[in-house]
């Protein structure tokens, strides 16, 4: 039982300075992209994104490294779950946000081909081989060489505008995005140490805890983001934090772990898991599609059906 509150205190204070290291790396993220003139859009997409998704990266890499490649799959799995589920389903019952058509098409579209890639690929021969990490690994350079592009061409319109003011960066911006990588790290060790303690003890799978526990560890920095900017009305950069995020964790995230080691996927390609992981994606179609926006009972769908997932991944 001693040993089961300490794989808890683990999961908990690991939790925590994975949370703190993630917010510092997107505050100081969010003021550097700002500096150079780029969209809320852009911002959630690819710095907020990606800042929100280190922990993922963090876990799922020293889970790799540690021998526990259920826990990394599962991450990754369990946190896009969440990324849609649970995080816009709170941020729109905060304020309902608007959706453009090029997200939908673009950006929506893109996700949910990568989402039905990885399932397949773990489907096939039931493992991630380091041929997928690195094919998820190329597409993930792919996305980043066409954020670029993206971000690029929306700071020359930006800087064309008459009166443009470059907004100020000081010092501390940066001061928190070096400080944030260390805390992070150090948290996500804690957070699998942990979750592996708690997984032997109960006689659940690691993936189970991965997708659930871990999974929302390092998804409270996504959370906390897109909370906030939709409460200050920000919608595109919620929305481009929570569809960044999901990229990223597929692509960089899963791509560095079975580049470490293959993962053993174990399961079918109907278990629960892949299934609310691919119907997290797709809801998201009629939803958006309906009003272009997503209202406050959206956000309560979404929420319901986090429940769901919840559920049947325990029973």
């Amino acid at each position: 039982m001693i040993n089961l509150l300490v794989d808890i205190a683990l999961l908990a204070v690991g939790g925590f300075f994975v949370w703190l290291g993630a917010e510092g790396i997107v505050e100081g993220a969010v003021k550097l992209a700002k500096y150079f003139g780029v969209s809320s859009m852009v911002v959630g997409l690819t710095v907020v994104a990606f800042g929100t998704s280190a922990p993922e990266l963090v876990v799922s890499s020293i889970a790799s490294f540690q021998g526990h490649n259920e826990i990394a799959l599962g991450n990754v799995l369990g946190s896009n779950i969440i990324n849609i589920l649970l995080v816009l389903g709170i941020s729109a019952l905060l304020a309902p946000m608007a959706v453009s058509k090029n997200t939908l098409k673009k950006d929506l579209t893109l996700v949910a081909v990568i989402s039905v890639a990885v399932v397949f690929m773990a489907a096939y021969g039931s493992e991630l081989s380091r041929v997928d990490g690195i094919i998820l690994l190329i597409i993930f350079a792919g996305y980043t060489i066409y954020t670029f592009v993206r971000a690029f061409n929306e700071n020359r319109r930006a800087s064309a505008v008459e009166n443009w003011e470059r907004p100020e960066l000081k010092a501390k911006h940066i001061v928190y995005l070096l400080l944030g990588i260390p805390t992070l790290a150090g948290g996500a060790h804690f957070m699998v140490k942990g979750a592996v303690g708690v997984a032997t003890f109960a006689g659940i799978s690691e993936q189970i805890v991965a997708m659930t526990m871990v999974a929302f560890g390092t998804s409270v920095p996504e959370l906390a983001a897109s909370a906030v900017a939709a409460r200050h009305g920000e919608g595109d950069l919620s929305i481009g934090n929570v569809l960044g995020s999901n990229l990223y964790n597929m692509t960089l995230i899963l791509g560095v772990s079975a580049t470490i080691a293959p993962i053993n996927t174990n399961v079918n390609i109907t278990s629960p898991s892949f299934i609310f992981f691919l119907l997290s994606v797709f809801v998201l179609y009629p939803i958006m599609a309906i009003k272009w926006k997503i209202g406050r009972i959206d956000g309560g769908i979404l929420l319901f059906l986090y429940l769901l997932s919840v559920i049947f991944l325990f029973v």
